[in-house]
């Protein structure tokens, strides 16, 4: 409970921070803030499987790269505006993410994360060879139409446009996402995380809910590719690659699982020391691997863990 009201708290004061960085923030920190709000949503999408449900994944970038390619699709040869443009990324997404979790459901352990990684490797691989609808290496630019608000239209080239309307949708599929996790279905994912077997001996169709649970995050991954995709006017065969999703992986982890909150937290703690450290030290990799496991080692329950242990102790003296 405690760890639980410290997500909530570090989560509000997060989004008042960010509700008000524009004014705050220069022109690249604004696009930074931007690219970790889409980082930290994709590292949520891992985290309503690993964190609530128990399912190692190593795929997800599957469906942040899928996301990312509906709205290049959508835009430049359906000519689709943003909104449909992402309700393509969504659609597209979730219907990937119910055919690969049909199989990968199946499956538990070690036996999970390989058919996450090999379903990855194959899209990946399809990525490349089709370069017509692709470009495969080089990927697809596009330009990104207005955004229209009811009367109003908006430009994504302004950064703090684009910033605003990154943050919203992030928001949203936050707030969604805690509805999700709080409902009966949310608690359901929880027992099958901690001891699927007895979840299935009172009843419960595990392989229907740790569907679900799949497909759940399958949309959010596609929605914060479809995002970074809105954000760059950029998407190319690499997001696809399973290494994108390794990322999310350690970003949850270092935060905290089981949160929501704690995969941004990872995020912006990751990224931040990332580009401060890669500015003036070329191996800079080594320092943040270093830092990586020094963090799981002292930090087990992730960041936001060591932060409500340190609050519990400073309440209690």
């Amino acid at each position: 409970m405690r760890r639980r009201g410290l997500a909530w708290l570090a989560g509000g004061l997060a989004v008042l921070f960010l509700a008000t960085a524009p004014g705050l923030l220069g022109t690249y920190l604004r696009v930074f803030f931007t690219e970790l709000l889409i980082w930290g949503l994709f590292a949520m999408a891992f985290d309503v499987l690993y964190g609530y449900t128990g399912m190692l994944s190593f795929g997800q970038s599957t469906f942040f790269g899928v996301g990312a390619y509906a709205v290049a699709l959508a835009v430049s040869r359906a000519e689709a505006g943003v909104w449909g443009a992402l309700l393509a990324a969504a659609v597209a997404s979730v219907l990937l993410a119910l055919v690969v979790g049909y199989f990968a459901v199946r499956v538990s352990g070690h036996y999970f994360v390989i058919i996450t990684v090999v379903f990855s490797l194959v899209v990946f691989r399809l990525a490349l060879q089709h370069k017509e609808l692709t470009g495969g290496d080089d990927g697809l630019s596009f330009e990104v139409p207005a955004l229209g608000v009811g009367p109003v239209t908006l430009s994504l080239y302004d950064p703090v446009v684009n910033y605003y309307f990154v943050l919203a949708v992030v928001t949203a599929a936050v707030a969604v996402t805690a509805l999700v996790m709080r409902s009966p279905w949310g608690r359901v994912f929880v027992a099958i995380r901690e001891n699927e077997q007895r979840a299935r001996l009172v009843g419960y169709d595990v392989d229907r809910y740790k569907l679900l649970a799949f497909a759940l995050s399958g949309l959010l991954a596609g929605l914060a590719g479809a995002l970074y995709a809105v954000t760059f006017r950029y998407s190319n065969a690499s997001l696809l690659h399973w290494t994108v999703s390794g990322q999310a992986v350690v970003w949850a982890i270092v935060g905290g699982v089981g949160t929501l909150v704690g995969p941004f937290l990872g995020t912006g703690v990751l990224a931040g020391i990332t580009d401060t450290i890669s500015a003036w030290f070329e191996h800079y990799p080594l320092l943040v691997g270093a830092l990586i496991i020094v963090a799981v080692i002292f930090a087990p329950r992730g960041l936001l863990g060591l932060l409500a242990d340190a609050f519990g102790r400073s309440r209690a003296s």
